[in-house]
């Protein structure tokens, strides 16, 4: 029998149909939301199917994966029901709970207002003025009553 290439088998569809199915599992190893030992696993199945004769066979390529599942999400849920209407409310716990007051400690700081502020563009960053406009304002103090 003579060597069968399998780099041109099915006019190129086996090696083909190969690289996609192990592309896929690459990408399944790589992806964060997976379990990082589990086992991926590629089967190509090529199925023979003689005629009546057997001087002809026809065949099929087919690769499957097997790759690891998603990990699964955990999360809280608060769930009410309003007494006057009857709905029930369900929400998502975040990191504070619905109806609790959140005491912020830290103050943003405050941004230069008025004409000492440094025009900049904040999508790009880029500063329009290099310096802000200061007006001389100079008061000699042994002058002054």
């Amino acid at each position: 029998m003579q060597h069968i290439n399998l780099e041109t088998f099915a006019n190129g569809a086996f090696s083909a149909q190969v690289n996609r199915a192990i592309e896929e599992v690459a990408k399944n190893i790589q992806d964060p939301n997976t379990d990082a030992s589990a086992t991926r696993k590629v089967t190509v199945t090529i199925g023979f199917k003689p005629n009546q004769e057997r001087n002809f066979i026809a065949t099929a390529v087919q690769t499957k994966t097997t790759l690891a599942p998603a990990l699964g999400a955990v999360t809280a849920l608060g769930m009410g029901k309003d007494l006057k209407t009857g709905e029930v409310d369900c929400v998502e716990i975040g990191s504070q709970i619905p109806g609790q007051l959140s005491l912020n400690l830290e103050e943003p700081e405050a941004e230069p207002q008025g004409e000492t502020a440094i025009g900049y563009d904040p999508s790009t960053g880029e500063i329009f003025e290099t310096e802000p406009k200061a007006e001389n304002k100079v008061i000699n103090l042994r002058e002054a009553k």
